[in-house]
């Protein structure tokens, strides 16, 4: 049994989104960030730096393998099931593309987050830098999409990682669909896809 430990963030969704996808079964441990639930001792035990998502998984023997963070949780079960992870040439730009997801757009558009919105004094430099960032993730995603019908030829891990903050951005009523088009028409094919619907949905 997979037990995924999660919140609806962009960050959960994208294990929820995947653990769907795949029809994988999983019972769901709700994380109270406002409680301090992922600082918890029981949790550091699971994610060691209290990183969320985390996956606890019961194998035979009772054993326990345990995933923390999107990005392992992703490469993991794509593996582990031969799905959504193509091979040869189209390997090597899923994995970019997933990577982009995990290590530039996500943090960027959370320090965008906290600096223009949450950070107590607003410091210019550091909105102007993170927009700037932003800007170039969302632009690199919408000439690729250009080019492809998904990140990385076919639906996989990489339209996952990236899907999720994109799909928050455009539920904020900023402009960014109709300044992107083709991220507009790959972010409502995607957000129309069953699975995808379900794994937002998760924690309830």
């Amino acid at each position: 049994m997979i037990t995924l430990y999660t919140s609806p963030t962009p960050n959960g969704h994208k294990a929820s989104i995947l653990l769907e996808e795949l029809g994988l079964k999983y019972r769901v441990h709700r994380l109270d960030l406002a409680a301090g639930e992922t600082k918890s001792p029981d949790y550091l035990k699971i994610s060691p730096i209290g990183k969320m998502p985390a996956i606890v998984e019961e194998l035979p023997g009772g054993v326990q393998r345990r995933l923390f963070g999107s990005g392992a949780i992703l490469m993991h079960f794509a593996e582990h099931t031969g799905r959504l992870l193509p091979q040869g040439e189209a390997r090597g730009e899923a994995l970019s593309w997933m990577m982009l997801g995990i290590s530039d757009l996500g943090p960027t558009a959370m320090d965008m987050f906290r600096f223009s919105v949450r950070a107590p004094e607003k410091i210019p430099y550091a909105i102007d830098l993170f927009k700037s960032e932003l800007l170039r993730c969302y632009q690199a995603l919408d000439n690729r999409l250009a080019e492809e019908e998904y990140l990385a030829g076919e639906y996989s891990v990489a339209d996952i990682s990236c899907f999720t903050f994109i799909a928050v951005a455009a539920s904020m009523g900023g402009r960014l669909l109709e300044r992107y088009p083709h991220i507009k028409r790959w972010h409502d094919t995607i957000i129309a896809r069953p699975a995808v619907q379900r794994g937002l949905a998760v924690p309830e």
